[in-house]
């Protein structure tokens, strides 16, 4: 899941020294004992800054970007953090500083527990007490809804109304996603949207919140339970079956019997309703993520090859 791929900005180097300054306020400077980085995330620095109190720890991202996203990010957090369902962190802070070249940056609490790319690395099978949390955590994520599908300000509104969903296809196929896919697999994928235009046209009627970037990285799991949702920099109103798609994105990790108890546990919990044909129309719609991310200008051979070999497979379930 999302393992070695390349790193969309570098690894910012920060000195302790500045995290510790960052820390002013939150942390004595003689209260923190480790700063430690993280090798994962593509878009952000992220490091782990450990205190003296062994129970406490947080989270400091660093942006690359300026306004990216990240204010409608702490502005769902704080929303969320008393949902039942969905296990968030806490934001202690949201600033810039001239020491990290005038750069936005994040400090989050620390939720222990792995991703689940790094738990199945280690051995771990998921199963189904940790699906059916997953399940109702999105169940409560998508019983928000919209007006129209759309991106979102950073006070959760719709700032921009997005077109129908089924022209996604052909716009995010430029030049470079037909070059790295070929010319059969473009076909496939132009017959397979033509194939289920109705049902794509069908997703928009019915508009939810999305965290938009639901995959193996972004999911905690502690003691095979959900310990926590991160990166919740693209949230839009959009399709609940993004999300789904996203989370069975890796099918080699999932058998029928945790489909199926996904799709009890959805159900159970959420006013919108899987149908018949859930699981192929997530893949359907998970997709469009797939050929964004293999159309980027960055030469990344290791993330590309790992998505071509993704798309190849969501086409199978077509055949």
């Amino acid at each position: 899941m999302e393992y070695r791929w390349e790193r969309t900005f570098p690894f910012l180097e920060v000195s302790s020294a500045t995290i510790k300054k960052l820390f002013k306020g939150i942390l004595k400077e003689c209260d923190i004992n480790n700063i430690i980085p993280i090798d994962s995330g593509c878009r952000t620095t992220n490091y782990i800054v450990e205190s003296n109190n062994l129970e406490k720890k947080y989270i400091l991202k660093i942006f690359f970007i300026k306004g990216q996203d990240y204010k409608k990010e702490i502005k769902l957090l704080n929303f969320l953090r008393n949902s039942k369902f969905v296990p968030v962190p806490e934001v202690y802070r949201v600033s810039e500083d001239e020491d990290i070249g005038n750069r936005e940056y994040a400090i989050y609490e620390y939720i222990e527990g792995k991703t689940i790319g790094q738990a199945i690395r280690e051995g771990y099978s998921l199963e189904d007490s940790f699906v059916r949390n997953v399940a109702r955590a999105l169940a409560k994520i998508h019983s928000y809804k919209f007006s129209k599908v759309g991106a979102l300000d950073e006070c959760l509104h719709i700032r921009e109304e997005l077109p129908p969903l089924v022209s996604w296809y052909e716009s995010f196929m430029g030049d470079i996603a037909k070059k790295r896919l070929g010319k059969t697999i473009v076909n496939d994928i132009n017959r397979v949207v033509r194939k289920n235009e109705k049902a794509l046209r069908d997703l928009d009627k019915d508009p939810r919140l999305v965290h938009g970037d639901f995959q193996g990285t972004n999911i905690i799991i502690k003691n095979k339970m959900l310990a926590g949702i991160l990166d919740w920099e693209f949230v839009i109103a959009g399709h609940p079956l993004a999300d789904i798609g996203q989370f069975f994105r890796y099918e080699e990790y999932f058998n029928r019997k945790l489909i199926e108890a996904f799709e009890y546990e959805y159900n159970k919990f959420s006013d919108y309703k899987l149908t018949q044909n859930w699981y192929n129309i997530s893949k359907l719609r998970d997709l469009v993520n797939l050929i964004q991310l293999i159309g980027t200008n960055e030469e990344m051979p290791i993330k590309h090859e790992n998505i071509k070999k993704i798309i190849i497979n969501t086409l199978s379930v077509f055949d």
